[in-house]
């Protein structure tokens, strides 16, 4: 609605995970280096930890479209709270297996765990690497899910199985893991997504807006300052307050948003869309 006012070819702060407009601050492309490093490296496991909002999965998403035509395929989980054989046989045929295992139940995990087993064995032979994303991996707060873990890493120690598994989830994701130390010692690496600096922040804003086609100035550094301080410097909320702040100053006739008008807007936003800094 606002786009053409501000001289934008597309929404600079969509809601969801924009992994084409990846933006690389520093603490979301040290993230994304060490993914690849754990990917690219064959070290088996890492997990990717942050807030709500910090950009975990867009970060996840993006790791999908850097690596290399061998890395694959690439699974995102985003739905983990299934039982072990619901989970296993959901991957088993997003590697390929037949659909019809998806209704097999634990009873039949020693079933569905030879067809998984069978299919990376295949896609391994053909020189190919899966890479498998947990995505809320923090809900998986029952051990008999996080021992299935286990068992698929354990797949690993056949020669003939390659593959990477990549754990994403809230900051509490780092403790629930220690409750099975067997899979927290296997960790290769654990990268955390912390809140943007001002500058960050800063940077954050004005690329989004470059890229989207934007070449003037639209938000005055007292107005970076306050989205800052009000956001907390997380990537979702910042876009939040962004995002209306845009369409107030269109709706309003604006040249320039400040960081008045960011306050009043920010009025208008949910206080959970928010992390207020006093």
């Amino acid at each position: 609605m606002y786009e053409s006012y501000w001289g934008l070819s597309r929404p600079p702060f969509p809601s969801g995970p924009d992994s084409e407009g990846f933006i690389a601050c520093h603490p979301h492309q040290a993230a994304l280096l060490k993914l690849r490093y754990t990917v690219e490296s064959g070290l088996g496991v890492a997990a990717l930890t942050g807030e709500i909002g910090s950009g975990k999965t867009t970060v996840a998403g993006r790791l999908a479209h850097e690596l290399t035509e061998a890395y694959g395929p690439f699974v995102h989980v985003v739905f983990p709270k299934l039982s072990p054989g619901e989970l296993i046989g959901w991957l088993a045929v997003e590697l390929g297996a037949e659909e019809h295992l998806l209704e097999k139940t634990d009873e039949g995990l020693d079933v569905v765990l030879r067809v998984l087993r069978e299919r990376f064995s295949d896609w391994s032979a053909r020189d190919q690497h899966p890479v498998l994303v947990i995505d809320e991996a923090h809900l998986l707060k029952n051990s008999p899910m996080l021992e299935v873990l286990m068992l698929l890493l354990n797949l690993r120690d056949s020669p003939a199985i390659d593959f990477t598994l990549l754990l994403v989830g809230h900051t509490s994701l780092s403790a629930l893991l220690t409750r099975v130390p067997q899979l927290a010692d296997r960790l290769a690496v654990v990268a955390h997504l912390p809140s943007l600096s001002e500058n960050e922040t800063t940077t954050y804003i004005t690329e989004r807006l470059e890229s989207a086609g934007c070449d003037r100035a639209v938000f005055s550094a007292d107005a970076l300052a306050a989205i800052q301080r009000l956001t907390g410097g997380v990537p979702r909320a910042i876009g939040r307050l962004c995002d209306l702040a845009l369409l107030v100053g269109f709706a309003d006739g604006l040249r320039e948003i400040r960081a008045d008008d960011i306050h009043d807007v920010s009025l208008e936003l949910p206080r959970v869309a928010l992390k207020r800094v006093s």
